[in-house]
């Protein structure tokens, strides 16, 4: 009891303290002068010498030596502090609250925080070791962790933080920042100490930095050419700082045996959360006054792509592994049988470290957990996308997009049974689901064959545009702002237009020849005639899982270079190079009302809006008044960018119709 009231106490005093000298700080920032920043300094540095001297003083036996040892600790750090305000004074390098007085008091204050996250698990743990007992500060990690992944640091930290946020004016993109990093801080895994809380936390964390992440993505593609360029160096922080959370709970989750040795990088984690937040109310640099938005800057946007998905992979496998830890001991040897399980995968070996690695890194990705979040935050963009179109049947498109995405590829791959799912059409491709049984011919067949006439009627936006689960990727506003990539990415600017270039081509031949030859191999091995696999993984679903789980993602996040839609452009998706061809033979075009309204049009917006970068749009339509392209997905982006509302799309529906006024 004496215990609880001492880490009371002490938690409100000091967390009370800290708080003023921010409000200190923070209010006399205009006019901060020598006086006020050795006030801030002094009384930090005091408060954190006091908090190591008595936290080593009761760490250890009470000998002679150790008192000796825990004063000279609380005089060393002073000096320090002492010694630096001395030489600023003497140098006459303060000139107010610049960058290094502002970088001093961050790291005091969070120095403090730590301080007091080990002081306070020591006294409230009841944990003092004997002679013989050295186990709390003999091993670095075990500090690390039993102190700054408990309430007794983080709740504290996030006062100070509601303090801070409540004192300052700041912008909206710094308030929604703070906020994100209050809130994951809060819903911290190892909030409770304990590992019965770390699923639940890490669900509740996930749910709040996917919400964070759709805000972000909103304000990034509205901010093509209107965000300030310190705007854009916050956003980048605040997803590397997911990035590091979301890597620190996998690494948690994955050595979760001792507990809090395995969550010590999250303690860090933390620690470089509150820095940031820090950063964040302490500003040094002048107000930027240009907006220059990304539109210039790929990198930018790669960082965000990259980390987003990091993230989002690390996050899901925690998730994952954390339901079947109990039957898993750990390191990463387990994960690779934990990835054969998500897989479905009964004799996978580990005699390839290549195989491995992509098996390892697309099961994540295969399974439901990862798709949802991946689902949920692209899917929210694209509902805040459909909110802005006028067009009620493409509204009606990206609809029918979200409900195939959440059946045809998160339920019935997952929630129905395999000897149901299997024998339903809507096939990805070979392997999508497991290797190619006899009795799953006849579903691919008839998938294939429901492709080429919804293709013959409505053309590929059938399949690209509706069915894949890429409509839900770029079909929302962070993917449509990526369209201008297209044009201003050198890579991408050489593959414009309506026809493969030649080297397209051979990828699409040579991807059909391995997947027909994958194809057989596995309906070979399946049926008994012959036998092969790749390390125990069937080569089908092997392909399956590289092409999808692995080479999708890196086109993905490397679109600032490729530009948009990649695997519709680029010819390595079989089934889009399929449904291609048939569009290409059927009824489906795009026409315009009026060609002559083409030619005086000098913006061009229909052909710097497509999707999949048909330059010579324009051109054709001025000559032909159509267009027909095999690689037209039919996004209507074109249909939506004219300003003259002179593109429409004409497929069965008109030629039904042609034929009943002929009549």
């Amino acid at each position: 009891m004496e215990n609880i009231v001492a880490v009371v106490l002490t938690e409100i005093f000091m967390t009370a303290f800290i708080s003023y000298l921010i409000f200190f700080s923070l209010k006399r920032r205009p006019e901060f002068t020598y006086r006020d920043f050795s006030i801030a300094v002094i009384a930090l540095s005091m408060m954190a010498s006091m908090l190591d001297s008595i936290t080593y003083y009761l760490a250890f036996p009470v000998t002679f030596l150790n008192a000796v040892i825990a004063l000279n600790i609380s005089m060393f750090e002073m000096s320090i502090a002492v010694i630096y305000l001395l030489w600023l004074s003497f140098s006459k390098k303060f000139i107010g609250f610049n960058r290094s007085v502002s970088t001093t008091i961050i790291f005091l204050i969070v120095f403090n925080e730590v301080s007091m996250g080990i002081f306070l698990r020591l006294i409230g743990f009841g944990y003092y070791p004997t002679s013989t007992d050295y186990s709390l500060l003999s091993n670095v990690l075990s500090v690390i962790s039993s102190s700054l992944n408990s309430y007794l640091f983080i709740l504290p930290m996030v006062a100070e933080m509601v303090v801070i946020i409540a004192i300052t004016v700041e912008s909206s993109l710094n308030r929604l920042i703070s906020l994100s990093i209050m809130i994951q801080s809060i819903f911290s895994p190892t909030l409770l100490g304990q590992e019965n809380f770390v699923l639940p936390g890490t669900l509740l964390g996930t749910g709040s930095m996917v919400l964070f992440m759709i805000i972000f993505y909103e304000k990034i593609s509205r901010g093509r050419t209107s965000l300030f360029p310190k705007d854009m160096v916050l956003m980048r922080n605040i997803f590397l700082l997911y990035t590091l959370m979301s890597a620190s709970i996998f690494i948690g989750t994955l050595y979760h045996r001792p507990f809090y040795v395995g969550w010590s990088i999250y303690g860090i984690a933390m620690v470089v959360g509150m820095l940031l937040y820090l950063h964040i109310h302490f500003p040094t640099a002048k107000p930027d006054k240009k907006r220059t938005g990304w539109i210039k800057n790929p990198k930018f946007v790669f960082l965000i792509l990259i980390t987003s998905f990091i993230s989002e992979w690390f996050l899901a496998a925690a998730i994952e592994f954390q339901a079947y830890a109990p039957y898993f001991s750990t390191g990463f040897k387990n994960l690779v049988i934990f990835s054969n399980m998500l897989g479905g995968v009964t004799v996978f070996t580990t005699k390839s470290i290549i195989v491995d690695i992509f098996y390892v890194f697309g099961a994540v990705p295969n399974y439901y957990i990862f798709l949802s979040i991946m689902g949920i935050e692209m899917g929210s963009l694209v509902v805040l996308r459909m909110k802005n179109i006028q067009w009620k049947e493409k509204r009606i498109n990206l609809s029918m997009a979200l409900i195939a995405f959440a059946l045809y590829t998160i339920i019935y791959p997952n929630f129905i049974g395999n000897a149901t799912h299997s024998r339903l059409p809507l096939w990805a491709n070979v392997g999508a689901l497991s290797p190619l049984y006899p009795y799953m011919v006849g579903a691919l067949l008839g998938s294939y064959a429901l492709y080429a006439v919804l293709a013959l009627l409505f053309g590929r936006r059938s399949y690209c545009s509706t069915l894949c689960p890429s409509a839900v990727m770029y079909g929302g506003t962070f993917g449509q702002s990526m369209i201008s990539f297209n044009y201003e990415s050198r890579f991408s600017r050489k593959n414009i237009g309506s026809h493969f270039k030649g080297w397209v081509i051979s990828v699409i031949s040579s991807l059909w020849v391995i997947m027909i030859a994958v194809s057989l191999l596995s309906y070979f091995t399946t049926t008994k005639i012959g036998y092969f696999d790749l390390y125990g993984i069937d080569v089908s679903v092997y392909f399956s899982f590289f092409i999808w789980n692995f080479l999708w993602y890196i086109f993905f996040i490397s679109m600032p270079f490729v530009g948009m839609s990649p695997c519709r452009r680029y010819g390595w998706c079989t089934t889009g190079t399929f449904v291609g061809l048939f569009s290409k033979l059927g009824l489906f075009k795009l026409k315009v009302k009026d060609p002559h309204t083409c030619v005086t049009c000098t913006t061009k917006d229909c052909v710097s809006a497509c999707e999949v970068g048909l330059g010579d749009l324009a051109g054709q339509f001025i000559k032909t008044g159509e267009f027909k392209s095999s690689k037209c997905v039919g996004a209507a982006s074109c249909l939506e960018a004219c300003p003259y509302d002179n593109i429409f799309f004409y497929d069965i529906r008109n030629y039904l119709k042609e034929r009943k006024s002929k009549n």
